[in-house]
């Protein structure tokens, strides 16, 4: 019976997930405080967060000269689409006592090849293991990042600096553009 029930289980989850509506699934907002200022940057500016569904929230910050903070959002539209979104912002908090303002205001689709890669790297059990790998810190001024990753297949939150590597490393190239 118990097999029974895992062979109705994956097939009805094999079935959503084309639809990005799987069964189960909490697609709350992650409650990092990172995310939840990432998404007060969004709220400045009145760019969509593109809650719920299979979503990649990233919030990155460097203080130096200036503030800097970019809330980036990768999400699975209604069709199944990856869709990638980035705000930023510039303000005081560093070296320069400047007006906070909006730096960029981005939307795209996703590649084939990007979209295809996300989909393999999200389904690793290993993504969501907690086990994360960098390489050396940047140095001076350079961003610190908080991904929080939300999907049929698991929940998961990172944060580094330097270079991710591994899968989540992967996930986080494409989502921050250094694939």
């Amino acid at each position: 019976m118990k097999l029974w029930h895992t062979l109705v289980f994956t097939i009805a989850l094999a079935a959503c997930a084309g639809r990005n509506t799987p069964i189960n699934a909490d697609f709350s907002v992650p409650t990092s405080p990172e995310i939840a200022r990432s998404l007060a940057l969004r709220d400045r500016y009145n760019a969509p967060k593109h809650i719920g569904g299979t979503t990649i929230f990233v919030d990155s910050v460097a203080v130096h000269h200036v503030h800097a903070e970019a809330s980036t959002v990768v999400w699975k539209d209604e069709t199944g689409k990856w869709q990638w979104s980035r705000v930023s912002e510039i303000g005081p908090g560093g070296l320069l006592q400047i007006e906070r303002h909006i730096e960029s205001n981005q939307e795209r689709p996703l590649t084939a090849m990007e979209s295809k890669t996300l989909d393999r790297l999200i389904a690793n059990p290993r993504l969501y293991s907690g086990k994360t790998r960098t390489s050396d810190p940047n140095g001076v001024g350079a961003a610190g990042h908080v991904m929080s990753i939300v999907t049929p297949f698991g929940r998961t939150t990172l944060s580094w600096d330097g270079r991710l590597k591994g899968v989540s490393g992967q996930i986080a190239d494409i989502v921050l553009g250094k694939g």
